[in-house]
């Protein structure tokens, strides 16, 4: 049964979540404490929701709002135990599983699989390492996701 206040919820919490990361720089630290302060206050409505509701589905909040969670539980990257529970409950659609798949192995030290992960050096985005670049692009195709370009502006 779908559960349209949860559902807008959700969706709420993830137009907040990229109102403020769409601000974020560099230069700009009180916006990039506001967005910490923010995901931690997610980080406990996230449990909060799956304490009373079980894992939010597709059948439970609609394509959208299961989007929208997992944009939230993307930002999650302190709460590796909720990130990996909803990449195996939830029924995140493919790309998305693949993008928070390379966000939890990545955050365990380990290669991403699908090549979503990247981080900023001296102004430029890198990379971070796959596990194997022969197949990556077979796997992001699998996954719904375009051919990888190495290279980002």
């Amino acid at each position: 049964m779908r559960n349209s206040q949860l559902a807008k919820h959700l969706i709420e919490m993830m137009e907040i979540d990229q109102e403020l990361r769409f601000m974020a720089k560099p230069e700009k630290g009180l916006v990039n404490f506001v967005i910490y302060a923010v995901d931690g206050v997610h980080n406990q409505r996230l449990h909060r929701i799956i304490d009373e509701n079980g894992f939010p589905t597709e059948a439970m909040v609609g394509v959208e709002a299961l989007h929208a969670l997992w944009l939230l539980v993307q930002h999650q990257d302190y709460d590796i135990r909720l990130q990996e529970s909803c990449l195996k409950k939830c029924g995140f659609a493919l790309p998305d599983k693949a993008h928070l798949t390379d966000r939890v192995l990545v955050s365990r030290g380990k290669a991403q699989r699908f090549g979503t992960q990247w981080y900023r050096k001296n102004g430029k985005f890198v990379l971070r390492p796959i596990e194997n670049e022969k197949k990556v692009d077979a796997l992001r195709k699998e996954y719904g996701l375009a051919k990888l370009q190495r290279k980002r502006q």
